[in-house]
């Protein structure tokens, strides 16, 4: 374990540094009460999977599904548009996307439509103080004119707790320098954003984890059997509870392998294996599929047993090589918009390969969706 790792949230600030990160907190809000998690009679329904901190590539996707305009501002009027969850990390943007996502649901909001930002396992990482995945960028962007300063004060706090812990420690210029690479500029402003309470926290917090429309059951990562004796509503209240610090003993939903955040059953697990717990899935909460993010696959949209599982985490950040889709679903139209072009998603396997073969045509840079496409027409020409 490095020598640096530390609990942010026992540094202890002198009163004059308090009141520079109180300037941070203008914008905060927070969430109260129980939101709604089940909507009806939505005429068209997109939703988008994980951002990954790609700005650029979000506005692109979201333009060709119909969202916003050039620039940017919502046209979708009534429509509802879900976005699964995983907007930070692994890119730079996080906070211009968030800060966007705000603007679009007071827009959809004017225009009788809606925005579902679900709650993904980045954002509760983020939350958590877990940052593997922080693009060096995220720091910078949150970086205030105040930010050597707040680098100072959790240098100083360090290295008290250092001493203390052992009298003959000394510092060095070697070791400030491996304290500012792990903690740059913008960490101190990163952490107090994404606490509970801050600006990026609470906006968080102030979304859901699970949400049915009309005959959809939209999730970041999944539905384990573990979940099926909980509703909607109590599933989202006890992430937000969770990620408000209320955290149990053992691992929460908002932690656990088998989570809502987390779970990779339905995107992965054999369809032998699973084909049970879909169907119990479906009957619990009284839907006709179950729409995830959290696991890149394709490129594409993956229609899984029977097209009653949609993985739509195409990836769309650069990081997982920037293939634009999304979903649309109008009445009984279940559709995959890819860079714009509208196919339609088959629901049987025999139809699999010619959806695929479309969507790499749109793709060809797609190495894993070629394989596929390899594998099925070699089984096709063997008639399996």
């Amino acid at each position: 374990m490095s020598i640096f790792v530390m609990n942010y949230s026992i540094v202890n600030y002198s009163r004059s540094t308090l009141l520079v990160l109180a300037t941070l907190f203008l914008s905060f809000s927070f969430a109260q009460g129980e939101l709604q998690g089940e909507w009806q009679d939505v005429e068209r329904i997109v939703a988008v999977g994980d951002i990954h901190g790609d700005y650029e590539n979000y506005i692109r996707v979201l333009g060709d599904a119909g969202i916003v305009n050039r620039r940017g501002n919502w046209i979708a009027e009534e429509t509802h548009f879900v976005q699964l969850g995983d907007l930070p990390d692994r890119g730079p943007d996080s906070y211009k996307i968030i800060e966007h996502m705000k603007q679009l649901e007071m827009q959809a909001e004017k225009d009788g439509g809606r925005v579902h930002a679900l709650i993904g396992n980045h954002e509760a990482m983020n939350i958590y103080g877990d940052l593997r995945y922080v693009h060096p960028g995220e720091f910078r962007a949150l970086r205030s004119r105040n930010a050597r300063l707040l680098q100072d004060e959790l240098y100083d706090g360090h290295i008290a707790r250092r001493m203390e812990a052992d009298s003959e420690f000394r510092s060095s210029d070697d070791y400030r320098d491996q304290f500012n690479a792990l903690y740059p500029l913008g960490y101190v402003e990163h952490r107090i954003h994404w606490a509970p309470d801050g600006v990026l926290g609470s906006w968080v917090v102030g979304h859901n984890t699970l949400i049915k429309i009309n005959r959809s059951l939209f999730v970041h990562g999944g539905v384990a059997p573990s979940m099926l004796e909980l509703s909607i509503s109590e599933i989202n209240q006890q992430v937000r509870t969770e990620l408000n610090g209320n955290l149990p003993e053992e691992y929460g939903l908002s932690e656990k392998d088998d989570g809502p955040l987390w779970y990779r059953g339905l995107s992965s697990n054999e369809e032998a294996m699973e084909a049970e717990h879909v169907e119990k899935v479906l009957e619990t909460f009284d839907v006709d599929r179950i729409v995830v993010g959290h696991t890149p696959m394709l490129g594409t949209i993956v229609p899984r047993f029977e097209g009653k599982v949609l993985v739509i985490d195409t990836g769309i950040s650069e990081y997982y090589g920037a293939q634009l889709g999304s979903l649309l679903i109008e009445g009984d139209n279940v559709i995959a918009v890819q860079r714009g072009e509208q196919l339609e998603i088959p629901e049987g396997k025999e139809d699999l390969l010619p959806f695929f073969k479309s969507v790499l045509e749109l793709e060809p840079d797609s190495s894993q969706l070629r394989m596929k496409v390899n594998s099925l027409s070699e089984l096709d020409a063997l008639d399996i």
